[in-house]
């Protein structure tokens, strides 16, 4: 289960749904429904539950960094596993 809180300056979104290549796309679109002209004015908080196969880690994590080179602030928060990363924005 994937977990999601999208914060900007033009309001905020809780989601939550399995981490299907669906799901991410659907969060992707409320992403850029709360975006500015600055792609860093929008803040993703993910917490993602562990499975037993590590592809829907990779796939979330891959998905992640694409958000973070585009200049979101992408964190992601422990889950009920105590789980903890974040991914990280380019230096400017």
């Amino acid at each position: 289960m994937l977990q999601a809180r999208i914060v900007s300056n033009r309001g905020s979104l809780y989601f939550a749904a399995e981490a299907t290549p669906y799901d991410l796309e659907n969060l992707r679109t409320h992403i850029r429904d709360l975006q500015t002209s600055k792609a860093n004015d929008v803040r993703l908080e993910i917490s993602l539950d562990r499975v037993r196969d590590n592809a829907m880690d990779v796939q979330v994590s891959a998905w992640a960094r694409r958000l973070a080179s585009e200049g979101i602030q992408v964190s992601f928060f422990p889950s009920l596993d105590g789980r903890s990363a974040s991914a990280r924005r380019p230096s400017r």
